[in-house]
C-alpha cells in the first residue's frame, strides 16, 4: 500500500518514463571496456552556500565496483569506473532500461547527517538526521558530443529530506582515445519540505534561537557549471581534475542561513581500475 512518503517519488518516476524520447547517441570517447572495481583518491578545495565556515581542502577516498547487474561507487568514482562511456549514478545504483538512445536507471543513497553546532550562523538549529534517498535517473544524447539527464530523488525514511530534482546538460570534448573534457550545466528544484529543512527557520527554531522566522516554498534553486578532464594513463590507471561553480537562486540565496550564494570547487585526484 502507497502512502504519502512514497507517492512523489513514485509520481517523478512515472514522469520521466513519460516525458523521455528516443535521441540519437552520442560518440563514445574510450572504447576499452568497464572495470570490476576502482579505488583512488581526490584532493578537494571547496566552501558551502551554508553558514561561515571556511574553505577546506580535504581528501575524499574514491571507490566503486560491480555486482552483477549492481554499481556501488561513491560520488567521485561514479563517473571514472566506465571512464569515456557512460556515466553511474552514486550509491547503489542499477539500469532499469539501457540504449544507444537512452538510458534509465534507479538508485539508493545515503545522505549523510548534518550538525550545525560548529557554525556561528546555524547554531542551535536542528540537525539534520542522515536519511536513505531513491532516485530515478533518465539520460540520453542530443547531438554528437551532448548529453542531457533528468534525476528525480526521495527522502525514503521522512527525516526532512523531500524531493529534489536535478537536470543536465552536458558536452564532452574528445581530446585522445583515452582523453576528454567535460563541460556540464546543471539546475536543481526542491520541494517545500526540502528546502525548509536546508535554507528555513521554523517558528520553533526561531522562538528557540531569537531569530526570525523564515519559510520557504518549492522552486528551482540553485544553477551550477563545472569542467573536468579525465585522462586514462593506462588500461588501470586514470587521473582527473576539474572546477565548478555553483550558485543559489531566489528564495534560497535570501535565506538568513546561506553565507555564501556562489561558491567555487575544484579537485584532483588519481585512480586505479582493476580488470
Amino acid at each position: 500500500m502507497l502512502t504519502r512518503l512514497h507517492f512523489p517519488f513514485l509520481l517523478c518516476c512515472s514522469a520521466i518514463g513519460l516525458a523521455v524520447a528516443p535521441v540519437r547517441a552520442a560518440e563514445p570517447v574510450a572504447p576499452d571496456a568497464s572495470r570490476d572495481y576502482l579505488l583512488g583518491l581526490g584532493v578537494v578545495s571547496s566552501a558551502g552556500h551554508l553558514g561561515d565556515a571556511q574553505r577546506q581542502l580535504r581528501l575524499r577516498p574514491l571507490w566503486a565496483f560491480q555486482l552483477g547487474r549492481f554499481r556501488v561507487a561513491t560520488s567521485g568514482a561514479s563517473n571514472l569506473l566506465s571512464v569515456g562511456r557512460e556515466t553511474i549514478d552514486p550509491g547503489l545504483s542499477t539500469d532499469v532500461f539501457s540504449s544507444d538512445a537512452l538510458r534509465l536507471s534507479a538508485s539508493l543513497q545515503l545522505d549523510n547527517k548534518r550538525s550545525w553546532d560548529g557554525d556561528a550562523r546555524l547554531q542551535g538549529l536542528p540537525d539534520v538526521r542522515a536519511t536513505l534517498r531513491g532516485r530515478a535517473t533518465a539520460s540520453g544524447a542530443v547531438a554528437k558530443r551532448w548529453s542531457w539527464s533528468v534525476s528525480g530523488s526521495q527522502d525514503l525514511l521522512g527525516r526532512g529530506g523531500g524531493l529534489r530534482v536535478n537536470t543536465g546538460l552536458g558536452y564532452r570534448y574528445p581530446v585522445s582515445d583515452q582523453t576528454h573534457w567535460d563541460l556540464s550545466l546543471g539546475a536543481g528544484w526542491g520541494n517545500a519540505l526540502h528546502r525548509n529543512t536546508y535554507y528555513g527557520v521554523s517558528p520553533a527554531a526561531a522562538a528557540a534561537t531569537g531569530r526570525a522566522p523564515y519559510a520557504l516554498g518549492s522552486g528551482w534553486d540553485r544553477v551550477s557549471l563545472g569542467w573536468q578532464l579525465t585522462s586514462a594513463l593506462s588500461r588501470r590507471w586514470v587521473a582527473y581534475g576539474g572546477v565548478n561553480v555553483s550558485q543559489l537562486q531566489g528564495a534560497t540565496a535570501r535565506s538568513p542561513l546561506v553565507g555564501r550564494v556562489t561558491t567555487y570547487g575544484a579537485t584532483v585526484g588519481l585512480a586505479y581500475r582493476g580488470p
